[in-house]
Parts: structure tokens; C-alpha cells; sequence
């Protein structure tokens, strides 16, 4: 199956749901608004962007994503054309092996019985599902991100994805530095 992310928000985002919890914990933040706690509180934000709780993807547009992630999937096709590549942003993946990637809409109300499953859905009133979050089963430790931009060479009709992302995952022993994404005049995560 072809994971197809369904955004509905203006941002993507890589996590370990256990790792973000051992962080919110740490920094005794109890509040289940995650972005609006990173808003308020620029430092807590760019602690977790150092220890390599999140990586937030923004800003972007609505619409639907392919998403790929080195060794879990194919890489994309000779129909489709790599738009940019930024390299060096810190994950760490905790003790579940989790890494989840979704749509910045599923962190407005943080709830850590969504993230029990293989990923986050939901039926449309036409009886679509969409796709708001998948989880790849990594190994616990910490890797630097590439994040690689692709859209379809030929635009393909609704509901095919037209755009998407590759993951590049880099094992390393510690960070050594870190990249903040919403540097907009350093990233510019929108493909166009």
C-alpha cells in the first residue's frame, strides 16, 4: 500500500510518540496543545528541536502527500521529479521503535491513544479515508533527516497525490548541531 497523507493543517511533522512524551514530561509541560505550547514558549521549542523530539514540516499546503522513508519503502518513480533536498535535522526515535509522520492537524489536541495504532484515519461523509498519520517501526536511537521534495513529472486527476516526500535516516551517536525548519528564509518546504 501506497501511504498517501491526507494534511489538514499547513504542516507535516516526524515524531517518536514516546520520545514526546519523555520530553513534555522532562519539561513538565501538561497541557494536550503541543503546537500552541511550542508557540508560546520559543525555547521549549528549540530544546525539543536540539534533542531531536520533532521535526515540523512547514509551511506547507493542503493536499495529499505520498510518503516514503528510506529501507521502509521504494524510493519514488521516474514519474516523479525531486523538487529540493535539505539535510541535518535531529530525530530521536524512543523505546517503542516509533516513528510516526502526519499532519500537524493530529498535534492541535495531543492525544496518546491516537498514536496506539498503525496510523491515524478518518471516513469522509462520501465514505472516503483519509489518512492523517502513518508510523514506521524504526529502531530507538538518534539519526539526522534529510528531507527530500517530489512532484508527479505528468499532474495525475482527484484523488491520485500529485506531490510528496522522502525520508533519509542517518544513524549518529549524538547531534552535534541543530536545523530549525521554520527558518523561512533558509527552507521552503511548499512544493511547487
Amino acid at each position: 500500500m501506497e501511504n498517501k497523507l491526507t494534511t489538514s493543517g499547513y504542516g507535516i511533522y516526524l515524531l517518536s510518540e514516546s520520545r514526546l512524551e519523555q520530553f513534555l514530561k522532562k519539561n513538565k509541560v501538561r497541557s494536550k496543545k503541543i503546537l500552541e505550547s511550542f508557540q508560546k514558549n520559543h525555547a521549549l521549542y528549540l530544546e525539543s528541536l536540539k534533542e531531536g523530539v520533532w521535526v515540523p514540516i512547514v509551511p506547507i499546503q493542503s493536499a495529499k502527500y505520498i510518503i516514503k522513508v528510506k529501507n521502509k519503502d521504494e524510493f519514488f518513480s521516474d514519474e516523479w521529479e525531486q523538487v529540493y533536498k535539505y539535510e541535518g535535522f535531529n530525530l530521536e526515535i524512543g523505546e517503542n521503535d516509533d516513528l510516526w509522520i502526519g499532519s500537524f492537524g493530529s498535534l492541535l489536541n495531543f492525544n496518546k491513544n491516537d498514536f496506539s495504532g498503525e496510523n491515524q484515519s478518518y471516513e469522509t461523509l462520501d465514505g472516503n479515508i483519509l489518512y492523517k498519520a502513518f508510523k514506521y517501526n524504526i529502531n530507538k536511537g538518534k539519526y539526522l533527516i534529510d528531507i527530500l521534495g517530489f512532484k508527479r513529472i505528468t499532474a495525475m486527476d482527484f484523488p491520485h497525490a500529485n506531490l510528496g516526500y522522502q525520508f533519509l535516516l542517518h544513524p549518529v551517536d549524538d547531534f552535534e548541531a541543530y536545523a530549525d525548519p521554520r527558518e523561512d528564509d533558509r527552507y521552503m518546504f511548499n512544493i511547487q
